[in-house]
């Protein structure tokens, strides 16, 4: 048996003295699961405000929806397309368009698609205990979605100084009401071997909800909100980003359509 030898890092096979230094071993992620986030920073602090107004107002006149922020009383969730009835949410819309395009891009979905989003909702939880089910947002025409937070946890006296190490991270994070992303893959559970990182093992990512802070994702990624550990109140919003489909008339002329969720019930798809 042709015995080999590592030397400086060098191998090499003693009988025919002949160097394999320019062989390089390889490493290529496969199947990676894309992600996108933007922090708007101080940018965007005067439309919060406006935003938490508006969502105490729907509140407050409006009860909730039955949906998965809902298992108990410490939850509350609006009715959808927001966006139609406040000015701070069609605002929203509007941006969270113009920034969402260049992670779907990089994701490899093609420039030549045409792209909306809508379908805005809000969700509070105030009260100790408040969570979400695990689920997925849209079916259908809708790819990507994600979650917008006009308030984070705790109070940033600088919103443009943001550190993603903070509040990104790989498994479940010990903060309460944190946005839990799955990976289901569970077949990585059968590998039981110390780790130096997560990123290729682990099946969770955490999001700390922080003011300011857009994340986005593929409408077929599950997740949900781990229980809140006091009587803050938490608030977000979510919504879809949309395909839209070309309507061909008889004349020949194109007609691009919004083919944005109608169903309410379509909106998310609960996991358990």
């Amino acid at each position: 048996m042709r015995k080999l030898n590592v030397v400086d890092d060098i191998t090499y096979n003693k009988e025919t003295d002949q160097s394999v230094s320019k062989i390089t071993p390889n490493f290529q992620p496969l199947w990676a699961i894309p992600f996108g986030y933007t922090n708007f920073g101080e940018s965007l602090r005067n439309l919060n405000k406006q935003l938490i107004a508006d969502i105490e107002t729907e509140k407050e006149n409006n009860p909730t929806e039955k949906r998965t922020f809902t298992k108990n009383n410490s939850g509350w969730q609006s009715a959808l397309r927001m966006e139609e009835k406040y000015k701070s949410f069609e605002e929203l819309r509007k941006i969270i368009l113009q920034y969402s395009l260049g992670t779907l891009y990089m994701s490899g979905i093609s420039k030549d698609m045409y792209i909306n989003v809508g379908n805005l909702w809000a969700n509070m939880i105030f009260a100790k205990g408040g969570w979400s089910n695990p689920h997925t947002h849209g079916s259908g025409d809708t790819i990507w979605s994600g979650v917008y937070y006009p308030k984070g946890v705790t109070e940033v006296e600088n919103l443009d100084e943001f550190i993603s190490e903070e509040y990104l991270t790989y498994g479940i994070n010990k903060t309460g009401g944190s946005l839990l992303i799955k990976d289901l893959n569970i077949s990585k559970k059968i590998i039981t071997v110390k780790l130096d990182h997560e990123h290729y093992y682990g099946t969770n990512f955490s999001v700390i909800p922080r003011e300011s802070l857009l994340v986005l994702f593929p409408a077929w990624v599950e997740h949900m909100v781990t229980p809140t550990t006091d009587d803050s109140k938490r608030y977000s919003i979510s919504f879809g980003i949309v395909r839209k489909t070309n309507s061909i008339h008889d004349d020949g002329s194109i007609t691009v359509l919004d083919n944005l969720i109608k169903q309410q019930d379509n909106i998310t798809i609960e996991k358990v």
